[in-house]
């Protein structure tokens, strides 16, 4: 694989759409794409969203939200991020975050890794429009078992119920 020498772009026309958990995702640029530096991915999020407390034991992570509220929790805080707001988590933090109303949110993660997670455990769709239901307790299941191979350590519960 040659080296990462020329930019990368992807745009949501160009990306095949994913349902991660209750997401509809886009892997705008995989981390195959920049040997290994860094992965792009959009998400939009429903009303509601929130991930189990988790840390990414090996990279750090940049949450810009385009769209929406979200909050963002850490073992001792928590911040609201609205349309045009951005927050970088350092690699092995506690984090999650809860979308306070439908929101759409770009994530980057460096060195990547996150893009190749959310394709192992999401399924490709052909619906283009964010989940309305909480997660599947398969899919659930497939992020508690995938995790640890992407480097992702589940540490608690959902900041906020279904």
């Amino acid at each position: 694989m040659p080296g990462f020498e020329l930019p990368v772009s992807g745009h949501r026309t160009e990306t095949e759409p994913i349902q991660f958990l209750d997401t509809l995702s886009f892997v705008h640029v995989a981390s195959e794409e920049t040997d290994g530096r860094w992965s792009v991915v959009e998400m939009q999020l429903r009303e509601g969203h929130a991930p189990p407390l988790h840390i990414h034991e090996n990279a750090d992570e940049l949450i810009h939200v385009t769209d929406g509220t979200i909050h963002v929790h850490t073992e001792d805080d928590q911040q609201e991020l609205t349309a045009e707001s951005s927050v970088v988590l350092p690699r092995g933090e506690p984090h999650s975050l809860h979308a306070v109303t439908e929101a759409t949110i770009v994530t980057a993660d460096s060195p990547g890794g996150f893009g190749e997670f959310v394709t192992a455990v999401g399924e490709p769709t052909e619906d283009r429009t964010v989940p309305t239901a909480p997660p599947s307790e398969a899919a659930i299941g497939r992020v508690n078992e995938l995790a640890p191979e992407h480097d992702i350590r589940i540490v608690g519960p959902p900041p906020v119920g279904p």
